[in-house]
């Protein structure tokens, strides 16, 4: 298991040239009291400069995964997976490592290209690097689904949110097959201390630390 379809679509940008023209996503027309719920959504993740939370994820083939989620904003994010799946996906700042620890096999790839970029942000923004297609508001429960403008036909990431408290709970990730993998956090603690070691890639190649920040 390689988490592949997880990892294409939440952090990297893939090609996207099978599909026809008119095959494009559709841009939600936001109302009113739409943008009302959007600007209480950015100026909540705005607020949350850090994560850690342990998280599930269910595949669509119906494997789960278990790990542990953290983010420190702005631009540092860390997912490695429990054992059995020997994945870890790390950035610290421009550039995002992931590690097959099995296959001794390490890729990098720009933070910039990926739609979990904006969430480690300094300051998170819907703007012109996403376009929100679907946004939910029902039983104190808010989704907002997002792609990248440049490249919308590589798939969506949804991320939704408990209300009153607002809270981040679920990330859902669709592929451009529509395969669809949902990462839960739970246990999640916000605005704590993290660790900067976290941060700091280890790279096996080269016998020490190394961190992935240009």
């Amino acid at each position: 298991m390689r988490l592949l379809s997880f990892f294409i679509i939440l952090f990297v940008s893939v090609s996207a040239s099978a599909f026809a023209a008119d095959s494009s996503p559709k841009a939600y027309i936001l109302k009113e009291s739409d943008k009302v719920i959007i600007a209480k959504i950015e100026n909540y993740l705005s607020g949350v400069n850090t994560i850690s939370s342990e998280f599930i994820q269910a595949a669509p083939s119906g494997d789960i995964s278990t790990g542990k989620f953290y983010l420190k904003r702005p631009g540092k994010l860390r997912m490695e997976y429990a054992p059995p799946v020997p994945v870890l996906m790390i950035t610290s700042g421009s550039n995002i490592v992931y590690y097959d620890k099995e296959l001794d096999q390490v890729s990098r790839i720009s933070l910039e290209d990926t739609l979990v970029g904006f969430l480690a942000r300094s300051q998170v923004k819907f703007d012109d690097g996403v376009i929100i297609t679907g946004l939910e508001n029902q039983n104190n429960i808010i989704r907002v689904t997002l792609i990248q403008s440049k490249t919308p036909k590589d798939g969506s990431l949804t991320l939704e949110f408990a209300d009153n408290p607002m809270i981040l709970h679920n990330m859902i990730v669709s592929d451009k097959s529509g395969q669809i993998t949902t990462v839960s956090l739970n246990n999640a603690r916000f605005n704590g201390e993290i660790n900067e070691e976290l941060f700091v890639f280890k790279d096996p190649h080269l016998g020490a630390k190394r961190s992935i920040k240009n």
